[in-house]
C-alpha cells in the first residue's frame, strides 16, 4: 500500500514526487493540527530569497485539522497575493494559471483543511500529474523524502535552484511542460 503523504498547503514538488514514487497521492487528511508545520505555511521562490507565506488560524479552538478556522483578523489574502505575483509575475506561465490559482486564496473557506484540499486539488490537476489523488481520512503519514530534479526558475541566477519551495513555483516556470517533467522522473 502507498505511503500516506502529509496535509500540506500548496505542498511543494518534492510531495507530488513522492505521490508518483508511491504510485498515487494518497493524502492523510485526518489528525491534529500542529503549528509552524507546511499545514498553514507554503514557501515561495521570490525575489530576494526563498519566502514563506502563512495562513493565520483561530487559536483556542479545536486542535483536529478539519475544525481549525482561518483567521480574518489580518490581510493575509492580499498579501500573499502581492507575493506570489511578485515572485512570479515573469514567470513563463504565470499569465496562463494565475487565475486558476489565486482566487483558491479568495474563496470564502473558513476551513484550514478545505483550503488545503483545494489547494492539493488545483495543483494535482493543474500540474497535470499522472498519478491519482486519493484524500484518505488517517492521521499518519511519511515525510517526502525525494529530491526534485531541477527546472529553470525565475530568479535561479540570482539564488541558484530553489528545491524546497511550493509547486506553484513548477506551475508558473513549466506551465503544461510539467506534464513531460513527471514523466522524465518516472523513466
Amino acid at each position: 500500500m502507498p505511503e500516506n503523504l502529509p496535509p500540506y498547503l500548496f505542498p511543494s514538488v518534492t510531495w507530488f514526487l513522492s505521490g508518483l514514487k508511491n504510485g498515487e497521492c494518497r493524502v492523510a487528511a485526518g489528525g491534529n493540527f500542529e503549528k509552524q508545520t507546511s499545514r498553514t505555511r507554503y514557501g515561495i521562490a521570490g525575489p530576494n530569497n526563498t519566502q514563506i507565506l502563512s495562513v493565520p488560524v483561530v487559536h483556542g479552538g479545536s486542535r483536529l485539522l478539519e475544525e481549525t478556522l482561518i483567521s480574518t483578523q489580518n490581510p493575509w489574502v492580499k498579501e500573499h497575493v502581492r507575493a506570489i505575483t511578485t515572485a512570479y509575475g515573469n514567470a513563463p506561465f504565470f499569465e496562463f494559471y494565475d487565475y486558476r490559482v489565486l482566487p483558491l486564496l479568495n474563496t470564502e473557506t473558513t476551513s484550514l483543511r478545505s483550503l488545503i484540499v483545494n489547494s492539493i486539488e488545483c495543483l494535482h490537476r493543474q500540474l497535470q500529474c499522472p498519478v491519482p489523488l486519493v484524500f484518505v481520512d488517517e492521521w499518519h503519514f511519511q515525510e517526502p523524502e525525494t529530491t526534485p530534479p531541477a527546472y529553470s526558475q525565475v530568479f535561479e541566477d540570482r539564488h541558484g535552484f530553489r528545491a524546497d519551495v511550493s509547486a506553484l513555483d513548477l506551475l508558473f516556470n513549466l506551465g503544461p511542460e510539467a506534464a513531460d517533467y513527471w514523466n522524465d522522473f518516472l523513466k
